[in-house]
Order: C-alpha cells, then structure tokens, then sequence
C-alpha cells in the first residue's frame, strides 16, 4: 500500500482573496457615504433647532422689554427690566455646526433675521453649501 503525502488545501486561492477585498471595499464605501450624508442632514437640524431656540429667546425678551434684541450677545447677557430684573435669554451665543457665528438681523416689528452661510461658510451655494435662513415667516 502506497500513501500518498497529499497536505489539505488550507488558506484562500488569489481569486477568492480579490473577490472579498472587493466586497468589503464596496460595502466600506456605502457605509461612507451614508454616513457622511447623515452628517450633512444632522448639521442642517441643528442649525434649524438653534433657530428656533434663539426665535423663542427673541420673543420672550421682546415680552419683557418691549422690543426686539439687536444682537444674539443681548440674549446672553440683556438689560435689566422695568422692573429692575435681569434675566438670561440663552446661556451663550450659539455657533453653527461648522463653528462659525450665526448672522442677526434686526429688522424691524417682524422680528429678526438669523442666517448661516452652510457647509461652505460663504454666502450662496448649493445643497449642503446653500445658506441656511430662519424660517420665511421671520416672525
């Protein structure tokens, strides 16, 4: 009786190898993309909750004052009252996601106007790059 010294095959042949790099680089770059494109959305909800955040600040300090603030710092550190109070309307400034200062404007009895230039920090722009501005009612 011969035997034969055959060692198991062990290991992945080259095509097998290629055929996973493959796979895993596809699914790596999916998960990029929607991760990157996740983040974009969450920076643009957050630039719409500090609006609306600073709109309810804006209006609760036109209750106790009887105007609008000029700027976002009257917010955070306002006059007294009539009254002789000094209330906090929001503990500090807000910045946008990309660490840049909200833009106010006061314009006026429909209160005011508050803009981020967006990803691309510089007015104009397209999708995540566009301006981002309070709602158009500018309450």
């Amino acid at each position: 009786m011969s035997r034969h010294n055959q060692k198991p095959d062990k290991g992945f042949t080259l095509i097998e190898l290629i055929v996973v790099i493959t796979i895993i680089g596809i699914l790596a770059t999916t998960v990029v993309v929607n991760v990157f494109g996740r983040t974009d959305q969450a920076k643009v909800a957050k630039v719409q909750a500090d609006f609306s955040s600073i709109k309810t600040a804006s209006r609760m300090f036109r209750e106790d004052h009887g105007r609008w603030p000029d700027s976002l710092e009257e917010l955070v550190d306002p006059p007294a009252t009539d009254s002789g109070f000094q209330l906090e309307y929001l503990d500090n400034a807000p910045e946008d996601p990309w660490s840049k200062d909200y833009y106010y404007y006061e314009i006026g009895d429909r209160g005011p106007l508050l803009i981020s230039f967006g990803a691309d920090m510089t007015e104009g722009g397209e999708g995540f790059d566009a301006d981002i501005y309070s709602d158009g009612e500018r309450y």
